[in-house]
């Protein structure tokens, strides 16, 4: 959350010629709905179940780079999903870099934050690579991402 993954994800894909699934951005296309309104209207559960939805679909795009949104922390079952076909890389940054988002508490954004960073930092140990961008450009971050990509000859499978 407030890590700037869309565009980070948006310029990396750009830069493969691969395509981008953004998982906010879908799930505002297919409810018709912004993430803030629909979280308020459908409630966690359905957000989650919606969230999950989408992750079942593309997790089986071929040369995607997949922007999960960061409003919802991780769950094994997503990370299992999403580690099976790909790289799984864990943005994060401090709580200045967070602006309105939709399931902030906003009576209090910074234990907020700090609760939501605390939730994804379990997954730390677990994922391919791990980037604080409190300081970064999106491009930055995307160049990272495409070096580690090159660096530990990741490819595509030849697909039937």
């Amino acid at each position: 959350m407030g890590t700037g993954k869309s565009r980070a994800a948006k310029i990396l894909a750009d830069g493969f010629d691969w395509q981008l699934a953004d998982t906010d951005r879908m799930m505002e296309r297919e409810t018709g709905m912004r993430i803030a309104d629909y979280y308020r209207a459908a409630g966690a559960e359905a957000f989650e179940e919606k969230e999950m939805a989408l992750i079942n679909r593309v997790r089986y795009y071929h040369e995607a780079v997949i922007a999960m949104g960061g409003n919802y922390p991780m769950t094994e079952k997503k990370f299992r999903l999403l580690s099976e076909h790909g790289l799984v890389i864990l943005l994060f940054a401090k709580p200045c870099r967070v602006g309105k988002r939709p399931t902030m508490d906003y009576s209090d954004v910074d234990g907020y934050v700090r609760q939501m960073l605390r939730k994804w930092t379990k997954w730390k140990d677990r994922v391919d690579l791990v980037i604080n961008t409190t300081n970064t450009h999106p491009e930055q971050t995307a160049l990272l991402v495409a070096r580690y990509i090159d660096r530990h000859h990741v490819e595509f499978v030849e697909r039937n």
